[in-house]
């Protein structure tokens, strides 16, 4: 392709070694001819961190200290006093479009230091996103950036006959949640009316972009998901 973006939303960075995770998105931006959206987060579940292994507790002050260091990668600076720059050097100039993903205030307030951009979670309530949005900007501007961030809002859907089994996709995902997968399960837009007025509703607070994610393995519902949004 030539045209088509790649946006993973959103790699866990702590789960990875910094230098790695640099390389190789840094690759796929020099392949892809810059068409590389990087989404990064920290994560919640702790059987993640348990399983990649890596240390759940920090998580939050490594992810900082990768940012630094995968910044210093992509921009051609050597990595530090021992080991010089490390390519291939990014298509686009200091690396990938870099979107921060989380729900704190803590890790919003990332995107003004290291992002280009905010992305959501998948939040049904386009208020709360906004309220999200608010705190990426709040934080580009502390940091005296000019222009705003660029805001990404994401939602959960399943349209059509099998629409009901979209939520047994959210009830496996989110089970660390405990009772409250269950609420998020019954929340999945099911109908074309019920997507199009969020993704109305993000536009109207902000949102540069929405991503909309299947909870039904079947491709079908890219198809229903092409006919509503033309």
């Amino acid at each position: 392709t030539d045209r088509v973006r790649l946006m993973p939303t959103v790699l866990l960075a702590p789960l990875r070694g910094a230098g790695v995770l640099a390389k190789q998105a840094a690759t796929i931006d020099a392949l892809s001819g810059g068409r590389l959206t990087l989404g990064l987060g920290v994560g919640a579940r702790e059987d993640d961190f348990q399983f990649a292994p890596a240390s759940f507790h920090n998580r939050g002050r490594r992810f900082e200290e990768q940012l630094e260091l995968m910044k210093r990668v992509w921009s051609g600076q050597p990595v530090s006093g021992e080991v010089g720059p490390v390519g291939p050097p990014p298509a686009r100039a200091g690396g990938p479009e870099l979107l921060i993903g989380g729900y704190t205030p803590v890790s919003i307030r990332r995107v003004g230091r290291w992002g280009e951009g905010f992305i959501t979670g998948g939040v049904r309530d386009s208020e709360q996103v906004r309220q999200l949005f608010d705190l990426a900007e709040e934080s580009w501007r502390a940091e005296g950036r000019e222009g705003r961030p660029r805001l990404v809002a994401s939602l959960y859907y399943a349209l059509g006959p099998n629409a009901d089994r979209g939520g047994d996709y959210i009830r496996h995902y989110y089970s660390y949640f405990g009772p409250g997968a269950d609420d998020m399960a019954r929340s999945i837009l099911s109908s074309p009316e019920a997507v199009d007025d969020l993704i109305r509703g993000f536009g109207d607070v902000g949102a540069d972009e929405v991503v909309c994610w299947p909870t039904v393995a079947e491709l079908d519902q890219v198809d229903r998901l092409a006919e509503l949004v033309g």
